[in-house]
């Protein structure tokens, strides 16, 4: 029996699932023991690799196990609906983009230790951390 590690891009998906590891059979000893190991390994340096402000997207990566047609499998997801959707934002980044008030005539900010106002904003864009990806290719 063989062992294969799938990542699947998922796009913005707040329920993100990056690694599927399948092998065959229900109890295969060895071969358990061996995906437990790199399951858990992947889970820790995500845990690591991840941002933290909140804590609620480091408290959302966990490992799912189950069965499926071709065996076992464990996935590390990380996410909660509704409560981290800003997961595609902190994984993959974001681009260049322009920011309005929505509720308000004018944004307001403190600037140079003064207050501003101003009805729009150039924001630069922000890099993704990428913890999921950088999380598989550390374990390997």
């Amino acid at each position: 029996m063989s062992t294969r590690v799938d990542a699947r891009y998922l796009g913005h998906n707040p329920s993100r699932r990056i690694v599927r590891d399948i092998v065959g059979g229900r109890g295969s000893g060895g071969l358990d023991r061996d995906l437990d190991a790199r399951s858990r390994r992947v889970l820790a340096a995500a845990r690591t690799y991840v941002r933290v402000r909140t804590g609620t997207l480091l408290t959302s990566i966990r490992r799912e196990e189950g069965y499926g047609p071709l065996g076992r499998y464990i996935d590390i997801v990380a996410g909660v609906p509704g409560l981290t959707d800003y997961l595609g934002y902190e994984h993959d980044g974001t681009v260049p983009h322009i920011i309005r008030p929505r509720r308000r005539r004018a944004l307001r900010f403190i600037a140079g230790g003064q207050v501003r106002f101003a009805s729009r904003v150039q924001h630069p864009g922000t890099r993704g951390s990428h913890f999921l990806t950088r999380a598989l290719d550390a374990a390997r």
